[in-house]
């Protein structure tokens, strides 16, 4: 919140002591209670020149950046001659971490959240950050009647915006969920995004999940689980499923196939096994 100091000429205050103060405000101005802003900023998935104008204005701009892998970023910073101070935060930071990034903006300063390719909060470890400054925004309070009594689930709260709201801003920009739906003509008006699959537990109940959706489901994967995934979409979704696969894109070697699942698994010895991978599979029945 900010305040704001009004001025008055000599003509309209006589007091010489008055005139004093407000001459000491002229030339200083406190601005009070400012709270700062999560700027959630998008970054290239693959190619550096994919950053946007408005990104790099707010890198330059910000107090702090909250990274998954400072190396990374300060890689990217580097070859656009930024200089910023950089704080890790990634799938398994303490819950401390969220607590210094959240008093950071509540002292008032500005910070820039970034994942290491796309776009922040997406299948990513900024989403619990952003949550928990959700959580923060809001005060929820019982009502006065109900104080004391124990609660129950019919019990009514009530929520309100707190006075120093840390605002959150979208900088948007490079996706690879987007960049793949653009590429496939397989998604008419809408798809479920699948993000990270389980790696053991509960990943037999996803297929099953998967094999009742009328809808095209976007998946990251990687290279190494591929062969196993897509074996996967062929028990669990049919073998009439089709499927189209994107490796490294924006890179130097990025590669687009599919087509039937039957073909693209017979034709995945022809294709490197190695990179970052996003899969988009749709059950035809």
């Amino acid at each position: 919140m900010w305040y704001e100091l009004n001025y008055y000429s000599s003509r309209e205050r006589s007091d010489s002591r008055s005139l004093r103060i407000l001459d000491f405000a002229r030339t200083k101005i406190y601005f009070m209670n400012k709270v700062g802003t999560l700027y959630v900023v998008a970054t290239p998935i693959g190619n550096r020149d994919d950053i946007t104008l408005r990104a790099l204005e707010i890198l330059k701009s910000v107090d702090l950046i909250a990274c998954e892998d400072t190396r990374h970023t300060g890689q990217l910073l580097a070859h656009y001659e930024i200089k910023k101070p950089l704080v890790s935060y990634f799938q398994h930071s303490k819950s401390s971490k969220i607590d210094f990034i959240v008093g950071e903006l509540k002292s008032g300063k500005d910070i820039a959240l970034v994942t290491d390719a796309g776009t922040p909060g997406i299948s990513d470890p900024g989403e619990e950050l952003i949550s928990e400054i959700r959580k923060y925004n809001v005060v929820i309070s019982t009502p006065r009647h109900l104080a004391g009594v124990e609660k129950s689930s019919s019990e009514k709260i009530t929520r309100q915006a707190r006075d120093d709201i840390v605002n959150i801003v979208p900088i948007p920009g490079p996706s690879a969920l987007t960049a793949l739906a653009s590429v496939s003509g397989m998604i008419e008006k809408e798809f479920y995004f699948a993000g990270f699959l389980p790696k053991k537990k509960g990943r037999q109940t996803k297929f099953r999940e998967f094999s009742r959706l009328k809808a095209p489901i976007i998946i990251y994967e990687s290279a190494n689980r591929l062969e196993r995934t897509l074996v996967d979409i062929r028990e669990y979704l049919g073998h009439s499923t089709e499927v189209f696969i994107a490796r490294e894109m924006t890179k130097m070697f990025e590669e687009y196939w599919g087509g039937n699942i039957e073909e693209v698994i017979a034709d995945l010895k022809n294709h490197p096994q190695k990179g970052e991978i996003v899969l988009l599979v749709k059950c035809i029945k």
